[in-house]
């Protein structure tokens, strides 16, 4: 006898649902990694939606000094749930970006 068929559909359901369970660990880890370490993560695109697909990025705004670490600790919390994203350190990003992702962004401090 075989088992019930799973579509294509409902395995993209299951794994937009991970995703943004994983996701929302993720930000709460990388708010606390923040808030202990001075500086903030700034995330935009779908990890701001909670999604994190492929081309999802975070930035790190930490002091000189805390900069490697910061973007290690992100790196290191997205491989444990599985979520791939892109990791910058912050500098100064142009006004036009800021202004295109604006309304798609959220300050992790």
């Amino acid at each position: 006898m075989m088992g019930r068929i799973v579509t294509l559909q409902e395995r993209k359901d299951r794994e937009a649902g991970r995703r943004a369970g994983a996701a929302g660990k993720v930000m709460s880890k990388l708010r606390d990694y923040a808030a202990s370490h001075g500086g903030r993560f700034v995330i935009f695109g779908s990890a701001a939606r909670g999604a994190m697909r492929h081309d999802s990025d975070i930035w790190a705004d930490f002091p000189l000094e805390g900069e490697l670490g910061a973007v290690s600790f992100a790196e290191d919390v997205c491989a444990l749930e599985d979520l791939p994203c892109d990791i910058h350190f912050c500098g100064t990003p142009k006004a036009a970006f800021m202004d295109l992702i604006g309304d798609d962004m959220v300050a992790l401090q």
